[in-house]
């Protein structure tokens, strides 16, 4: 019987003496793959088997890559064509320069989840029949941060991705944004949940921020510092559920130009926590009804306006002016008041805070 027993615990021994190894060896094969990661293409410099231009490492990139870019070579005379998921990062953006060539736009991004930084982008075209932009955006998710966007026709223009309705979901952010023969910023067709946050937009020909389009919704406009454009600080056009909350500074009326710190053309939206300091006139809505019979619904719909800093200690509601217009007959438009207040008005600016 103890022999019996005895021979059974031998075999036991035998088979756990196979199964560990095995074990072992498994878990060692498991572990010793190496984890896979992106490449970096590198441009400009000395560096061995680095690339002269841009263009090329962009061509030569997959997705995920990123594309690290010298100052040693710059300026970068280029027009760049992005339709991949990459990185363009350069090296300083004071110093890190891509010229475009006044033909086209500087960069045109065709690709989901681009991002652009570290650049100093100018001289999309604006000569004679080329007006463009320094960064075209058609594609989804990209982010523009921590460059230098200037002396293009358009600073940066968003468009609609290849789904009409499909959300944007673009970021902005820590840019400055200036000297541009038009816009700092606009988009040509609707565009929805956008963030355009903690950027400097001076100096810009007409508006420093201009969004378009009836199917605009849920975008962010916040913490910005928009000073000195030339005719608006900031226009959204039939938008709904847009957040306004900036400084907004030195738009005067001159030579024609209006000097209007927010214009609202379109309902729904707030505008809360804005500084509106030094504007001819800081803020004005409208709205456009298809007969008169409209006019009455028109206004009834509202922005919400809360919390604003008007360049002065209010101690009662701000009156915000606008109009609804309707065209009466061929050539004939005629317009009534449509009002609304801000009831909380700041007492002192806000100390809004700035990244770039």
């Amino acid at each position: 019987m103890k022999k019996g027993i005895f021979c059974v615990l031998v075999c036991m021994l035998m088979i756990l003496s196979t199964i560990v190894p095995i074990s072992a060896t498994t878990v060692s094969e498991k572990t010793s793959y190496p984890l896979t990661t992106e490449s970096i293409l590198y441009v400009g410099g000395s560096g061995p088997n680095n690339y002269t231009k841009i263009q090329d490492a962009i061509n030569d990139a997959s997705d995920g890559d990123t594309i690290f870019v010298s100052d040693e070579s710059s300026p970068y005379r280029e027009n760049l064509y992005v339709t991949k998921s990459i990185t363009l990062n350069g090296e300083d953006r004071n110093t890190t320069i891509i010229n475009g060539k006044n033909v086209r736009e500087t960069i045109l991004i065709k690709g989901d989840s681009v991002t652009i930084k570290g650049f100093t982008i100018q001289h999309g075209g604006w000569l004679g029949w080329w007006k463009k932009e320094g960064i075209l955006i058609r594609g989804n998710c990209s982010t523009i941060q921590g460059n230098i966007i200037q002396n293009n026709y358009i600073g940066i223009a968003l468009t609609n991705g290849p789904c009409y309705y499909q959300p944007h979901h673009h970021l902005i952010i820590n840019n400055i944004i200036q000297s541009n023969r038009l816009i700092g910023i606009t988009s040509r067709i609707g565009i929805t949940n956008c963030n355009i946050s903690r950027n400097l937009i001076t100096e810009n020909g007409e508006y420093g921020i201009g969004l378009s389009g009836t199917i605009s919704s849920e975008n962010t406009i916040i913490h910005n510092i928009i000073s000195g454009n030339h005719n608006h600080g900031i226009v959204v056009v039939g938008t709904w559920n847009t957040i306004i909350e900036n400084t907004v500074q030195n738009h005067k009326r001159m030579m024609g130009l209006k000097g209007i710190g927010i214009e609202i053309i379109g309902s729904n939206n707030s505008i809360i926590r804005n500084n509106l300091i030094y504007n001819s006139r800081h803020a004005f809505q409208k709205e456009y009804a298809l007969n008169s019979a409209d006019v009455g619904n028109k206004t009834k719909e509202n922005n919400v306006w809360d919390a604003n800093y008007w360049g002065q200690l209010l101690t009662e509601p701000k009156r915000i002016d606008g109009r609804v217009f309707y065209e009466r007959r061929m050539f004939i438009s005629l317009s009534v008041p449509w009002f609304a207040y801000d009831t909380h008005p700041a007492p002192e600016p806000y100390d809004i805070p700035m990244g770039v």
